[in-house]
This record gives structure tokens, C-alpha cells and sequence, in this order.
């Protein structure tokens, strides 16, 4: 990348840094991340997940133990979907995709105009 670009590439990306869907994006991440109770239920999520794979492929498997772990991870994935930190989180990392895929339209209508058009304008970055 020759500098002129980089330097436009720099520009955009501070400029990306104040974008709203990115300041919400940054936010609400924070707020998971010290999120005392999202995080412990999340981490006993993944261990009673680890379990549950470890119980089903014994060959002895207790099928008790196996409901009983599935139970608790049920209880575990609806506690954190209900969890308002992780509601964010979700909402955001979605608004984030979407601009992220937004910019990766726009550039590849550049490089490639011609692959870029579906003809639905609902679709459509802009015309170029």
C-alpha cells in the first residue's frame, strides 16, 4: 500500500473510532466484560459443556448425569440470553457486522464496480 492510501486508511479508521454503532460496540463490551455475573455463568457454561462432551463420549455414559449436566447447561444458556449486558453485547456486535459489511461493499464496488451491483437497489452501497 503506497503511503497516500495509508494515509486515507489511517484517516478513516480515527474517524471509524467515533462512529456511534463502534462507540456502542466498544461500550457495551466493557460492560460484559465486567459483568460479574454474565461472565461467571458464561465460564460455567463452557465447563459444564466440556463435561457434558467428556460424559457422552464414554462408553459407559450415565445417562443421569447426562441429563442432569444438560439441565443445568439449559438453565445456564437462557440466564445468559436474559442477561442485559449480554443483550447489548448482541445488539451491537450485529450493528457492527453490518457496518463492517457495509464498508466491504463500498470498497469492493471500487476495485469491482461491475460485481458489485445485485440490481436491488435495497442491497446497494450507492451507486459509484
Amino acid at each position: 500500500m503506497d503511503k497516500y492510501l495509508k494515509t486515507l486508511l489511517d484517516s478513516f479508521g480515527e474517524a471509524l473510532k467515533e462512529d456511534a454503532v463502534i462507540t456502542e460496540y466498544n461500550a457495551a463490551r466493557e460492560e460484559y466484560l465486567h459483568d460479574v455475573k454474565i461472565t461467571a455463568a458464561v465460564n460455567e457454561y463452557n465447563v459444564q459443556n466440556q463435561l457434558l462432551v467428556e460424559q457422552q463420549s464414554k462408553e459407559d455414559k450415565d445417562e443421569a448425569l447426562i441429563a442432569s449436566i444438560e439441565k443445568r447447561t439449559a438453565e445456564l444458556y437462557d440466564l445468559i440470553l436474559a442477561n442485559e449486558s449480554m443483550k447489548r453485547l448482541s445488539k451491537a456486535e450485529i450493528a457492527l457486522n453490518n457496518l463492517i459489511n457495509e464498508i466491504n461493499e463500498t470498497l469492493i464496488s471500487y476495485v469491482s464496480p461491475e460485481s458489485s451491483c445485485s440490481g436491488s437497489c435495497s442491497t446497494c452501497g450507492g451507486c459509484h
